[in-house]
């Protein structure tokens, strides 16, 4: 008997539910307990979500991704980044060069292989912005970590991307592309997201100006996040940095914005939920025991990488204590953008892909699973967790 995808759906997003409220209970973040609810009904242990099922309904998670990634842009706002100075550019990008230069080295010692330890080390940039968004809500937390935090994370994941796919044309010019297309194919991404995330963005502005109520704007974004990601899909190319621009534009020029992602969070939450549980319903347990030296060496080096480089730029440049000491911890979780770069690997050469996945897809069942709980200290010890109303 086949399974609807509704019937799917709803018992998603209830057992996630389920889940995060005893996770919460038990004083650990919600997202974990969405995340493990799902490794649990996934694949890998019950089997009550198939891996058909996570085909059918991936059109959720992309969604949720063109959401949180929104969320994530609305939180960059020119004025903070004025009153913070060069200081946070430059943690975002000294954590970023950590990451790749400590995942791509170990990875060139173990291996010998330029290519592949090039690619491991950009991936190894990204952070999850949904588990840190996640996190930072559900204890409604609020300072210097928590803006520095957010606005970091949307940062490294735009470096990410734009470093992939420096280093990826690289690989396909070093394997037969032609030099130009390699190049156009680059300019076009960059371009052609720029484009349609700023077109976007100043059409959900000037309809701002005519709106009859709140909810009609709401619909608005939500229509003009589902066009940004159609478009990219239609077009081949990645959508994530085409919300991020939309959430970023939108917020610094928008009269309501604020009160708009007041009325967004009301509408998101079962997106998010199914989400995360999507997320640990795709998570491969087998994977863990093929690891390797690769394997730990990435899991080990990245958030070392990470956590040193932003503390030496935060010392540096004169960072806040409380940022600087606990900024590492928040950086470790890793999942969507980092998956969609590994895939993207696999369909261009599907023997380095094998190898880059299974690192990959193996340290995010570890950085997922312990990634919100030392989120959560982070903010703790910075004294940036509100007591709940």
């Amino acid at each position: 008997m086949q399974v609807s995808e509704l019937l799917s759906v709803g018992m998603v997003i209830l057992l996630g539910l389920l889940g995060g409220k005893v996770f919460h209970k038990l004083k650990i973040p919600r997202v974990t307990g969405y995340m493990l609810m799902g490794l649990v009904i996934g694949p890998s242990v019950l089997g009550l979500v198939t891996q058909a099922t996570l085909q059918d309904i991936h059109m959720i998670n992309d969604i949720a991704l063109g959401l949180i990634l929104f969320a994530i842009g609305g939180e960059i706002e020119l004025n903070h980044l004025r009153a913070m100075g060069k200081k946070l550019i430059y943690m975002a990008l000294a954590e970023s060069l950590g990451a790749f230069s400590l995942v791509t080295l170990a990875s060139l010692a173990i291996t010998g292989n330029l290519g592949l330890s090039i690619l491991l080390g950009a991936i190894g940039i990204a952070s999850a912005p949904s588990v840190t968004l996640m996190v930072i809500r559900e204890y409604n937390s609020r300072g210097p970590l928590t803006d520095s935090l957010l606005a970091i994370v949307a940062i490294n994941n735009v470096v990410c991307l734009v470093v992939f796919r420096l280093f990826f044309s690289g690989y396909s010019l070093l394997h037969g592309d032609g030099i130009l297309v390699v190049t156009l194919e680059l300019l076009k991404e960059i371009a052609l997201s720029a484009i349609i995330g700023t077109a976007i963005a100043g059409m959900i502005a000037l309809w701002e100006q005519r709106i009859d109520d709140l909810s009609e704007l709401l619909l608005v974004i939500i229509g003009g996040l589902l066009l940004g990601i159609g478009a990219a899909k239609t077009i081949g190319i990645s959508y994530l940095l085409i919300c991020l621009i939309i959430g970023a534009i939108t917020n610094n020029i928008s009269m309501m914005h604020r009160l708009v992602y007041a009325e967004l969070r009301q509408t998101e939450m079962p997106f998010y939920i199914a989400f995360f549980v999507l997320s640990g319903a795709s998570l491969h347990l087998d994977l863990l025991w093929q690891l390797g030296i690769l394997g730990l060496a990435y899991l080990l080096l990245r958030p070392l990488g990470k956590g040193l480089g932003a503390y030496l730029a935060g010392v540096r440049y004169g960072a806040d204590k409380k940022v600087r000491d606990n900024i590492g911890l928040g950086l470790l979780p890793q999942a969507g953008v980092a998956i969609g770069l590994a895939i993207a690997v696999t369909q261009k050469n599907p023997e380095l892909g094998q190898v880059i996945n299974t690192v990959i897809l193996a340290s995010v069942v570890l950085y997922e699973s312990v990634g919100p709980i030392l989120t959560k200290i982070a903010l703790d010890r910075a004294g940036e967790i509100q007591p709940e109303e």
